[in-house]
């Protein structure tokens, strides 16, 4: 009998878990990888033939998934023998393992002073180590990856060869003596990993290569030099990702639930947003005005040998300028990261795929993926749909792509906005090595509608060659949900983000669909308000509340006309009083009016920065109370709300009650709506998705309001709720 075996089944060990499973039950025949998956043949009695089989599904490696098994029976000279063959290029595709942390056998094997690895930084197995990060094509053999220029030594070559070792066909499989190094550039030293920690406790800011690219680390309970990070890294006020030591570490400043913490160990080894316990010695700004931390624990052998001599957390955020990518090569770190750095880290181990670390967190026991890169990506997405080879460019902020072929997607790390022409190169780079790496050529390819996204220019320049087709941004995030959950039917979605451009030409962000995987109809919205000054006024909340009382509440414009320069009153009100605005539906953009009418700030230095600071101060107040609205034809109708906001403010009353009763309010708005819909409709499915729906908070008081109905809830499981799960979506636009 001939068997294909497809899924994640290369690179994680299959091949001599089969060569072990077939001896065991005295099957002839042979296991090799092909660009299609694992191809297997086996010999012997029905029964072992049926045992294997079984065995095949319960017994598999930890890492290894199958999406299905196809038999055939074949007729083939006998063996008299079982092997393990070379791999073979044929059509098709394979999916290709995630990074992963350092298993556990790798981590004794590095603490035993007796092992040829002992405290050796690049330790892995087929269970452990990088995959996507080194793969340059497939089928996964070492001279298609980075480690090609590393000859093994006879020791690591015959455990390479070996099926009876945990280092088979381990691609970057090394010891001391054959494989990469570490260093600190410009300084000699016998023990790397003791500098690195007199370094970072002398105040020095430090770039380390990790597995997907740099990081910038620094001493986390130093305040001087966080806010010298701050300051060379121009990034004020957006939190800093922390490394920690172990769980007990974790536990000294943060709260974590049992769910949390088996995330926080996962092979994945993301970052973990983690509610504060005390802060204790870590600086307040490493997460200003924040109640979470995002955290993560060593996930690379060369970490934990640095923690060996750090008793502090270490300050761990991604290499890049600005908006950029992160960066991966010495070259580019010594070239763009001088004027942030004291000191590099560096291995010679090259990156072939960059990967920021994935962003995750935990609300009333449900995981969410904020952000899906290392550890996660590119683990494929099954589809409940099937669709034609095709590629969904996603949009242009925090930008993912996805390419699929029948019932299989496969959507990218993290690429980030795609605003300048370093981050659209990585984009159009990591599109081609996509298309080479799984063999999927696509016939169709599908853009968001905006017209001015790069991403839409991009399928522009494509329409000669392919066939392309638009889909809309919010519908594209109800059908990413969808698609997310495997299902298909009647569904209420709530789509609540930023912007996205809408059929009408209008700015959406707070829209209300029913329908089907066919077709999505827009039910309700939150009304139209004007927002003066273009993209500028989003970085300004106190503008966008000048804007919406000129245009509806003169009389209260008057009132919060102090904190603004006299031209911003006559530039703002001469645009919103000739129309020369955008109309907006935007949840996300009324959570910034919100904090524009309480002075929150005076402007933002990160995306959805207000609305996080409102959703800090509204966890201070228990109050259930809740704001006047109007559900009235197909509109979401909050004057009443921003009336009583404001008069709840002139009245003094604190902010923190005002933030609450705000999302008590759109948590009875949301709540409303599906009620009135489901009586409508008798649709009895409610999805959720946009990036408002990353506020705890309100998913929090969501969760606690529906369980008194029954409601069946979707929330993504697989792709972000924000634009990162977008792309995903797309998809829709090509199925068959």
């Amino acid at each position: 009998m001939k068997l294909r075996v497809f899924g994640r089944v290369q690179g994680v060990g299959f091949r001599p878990f089969v060569y072990r499973l077939a001896v065991s039950l005295d099957l002839k025949g042979y296991v090799l990888n092909s660009s299609k998956g694992v191809e297997i043949l086996i010999q012997g009695d029905t029964s072992s033939i049926e045992k294997f089989i079984e065995d095949l599904f319960h017994e598999a490696p930890p890492l290894s998934v199958i999406d299905r098994i196809e038999k055939e029976y074949v007729k083939s000279e006998p063996y008299s023998d079982f092997t393990i063959k070379k791999s073979r290029k044929e059509e098709g595709f394979v999916f290709i393992s995630p990074d992963i942390a350092v298993c556990e056998d790798c981590l004794l094997e590095m603490r035993d002073p007796k092992d040829r690895r002992y405290r050796y930084p690049f330790i892995n197995c087929t269970n452990c180590g990088p995959r996507y990060t080194i793969i340059e094509d497939i089928p996964y053999d070492r001279p298609k990856t980075t480690m090609k220029k590393f000859k093994m030594c006879k020791l690591c070559e015959e455990e390479y060869h070996n099926p009876l070792s945990r280092r088979f066909h381990a691609q970057p499989n090394s010891c001391f003596d054959c494989g990469p190094s570490l260093w600190i550039d410009g300084l000699e030293t016998k023990d790397i990993f003791k500098e690195i920690s007199e370094l970072l406790k002398n105040g020095k800011i430090l770039a380390i290569k990790g597995l997907g690219g740099f990081h910038i680390a620094c001493d986390a309970t130093d305040k001087e030099v966080v806010s010298q990070l701050r300051e060379r890294k121009k990034r004020p006020h957006k939190p800093f990702a922390l490394m920690m030591k172990d769980m007990d570490m974790v536990r000294r400043y943060c709260y974590v639930s049992e769910k949390e913490e088996r995330i926080l160990k996962s092979p994945q080894s993301p970052i973990v947003l983690l509610k504060i316990k005390e802060l204790k010695d870590i600086v307040e700004n490493v997460a200003p005005q924040n109640k979470y931390l995002g955290v993560m624990l060593p996930y690379t052998p060369y970490h934990y040998l640095m923690f060996d001599y750090i008793d502090f957390p270490i300050v761990m955020t991604s290499a890049n300028i600005s908006d950029e990518p992160i960066i991966k090569d010495n070259e580019d770190a010594k070239k763009n990261l001088g004027h942030i750095v004291d000191f590099y880290v560096m291995h010679d181990r090259d990156i072939k795929h960059r990967v920021d670390d994935s962003v995750v967190f935990v609300e009333n026991g449900v995981f969410q993926i904020i952000r899906r890169s290392r550890g996660y990506a590119p683990d494929p997405v099954k589809l409940p749909i099937k669709v034609r080879p095709a590629l969904a460019l996603g949009p242009e902020l925090k930008n993912t792509f996805t390419l699929a072929k029948d019932d299989i997607a496969i959507p990218s790390p993290h690429i980030g906005d795609l605003k300048n022409k370093e981050t659209l190169d990585v984009f159009e780079e990591t599109i081609n090595e996509y298309i080479k790496l799984f063999k999927i050529e696509p016939e169709v390819v599908i853009s968001d509608m905006h017209p001015a996204y790069m991403t839409s220019q991009i399928a522009e320049n494509l329409k000669t060659y392919v066939e392309v087709i638009e889909i809309q941004h919010h519908r594209a995030h109800i059908f990413s949900l969808m698609l997310d959950n495997g299902y298909t039917g009647d569904i209420i979605g709530f789509s609540f983000d930023g912007t996205g451009y809408g059929d009408d030409g209008k700015v959406w962000g707070g829209e209300v669909f029913t329908g089907d995987i066919n077709g999505l109809d827009r039910v309700f919205h939150f009304e139209y308000f004007p927002i003066a000054g273009g993209d500028s006024a989003i970085q300004h909340p106190g503008r966008i509340a000048l804007s919406y009382f000129f245009e509806f509440m003169p009389h209260l414009a008057k009132k919060i006309e102090h904190r603004f320069t006299p031209f911003e009153i006559e530039a703002i009100e001469k645009m919103v009083k000739a129309k020369k605005v955008f109309y907006t539906s935007s949840l996300g953009r009324i959570f910034d009016l919100v904090a524009g009418i309480l002075g929150i700030m005076d402007k933002i230095t990160y995306e959805a920065q207000a609305a996080i600071y409102l959703e800090m101060l509204a966890m201070e107040s228990d109050t259930e109370k809740v704001y006047p609205f109007v559900l009235k034809d197909d509109e979401i109708r909050i004057r009443p709300m921003i009336e009583a906001i404001f008069n709840d403010m002139n009245r003094g009353m604190d902010r923190a009650f005002i933030s609450r009763r705000f999302h008590n309010t759109i948590v009875k708005i949301i709540h409303d709506t599906a009620c009135m819909l489901r009586e409508k409709t008798y649709i009895n499915t409610l999805g959720f998705s946009g990036g408002v729906f990353q506020n705890r908070l309100l998913l929090h008081l969501l969760m606690e309001k529906f369980k008194e109905h029954d409601f069946a809830i979707l929330l993504h499981k697989n792709v972000p709720p924000n634009d990162g799960g977008v792309s995903l979506g797309q998809l829709v636009m090509a199925k068959y």
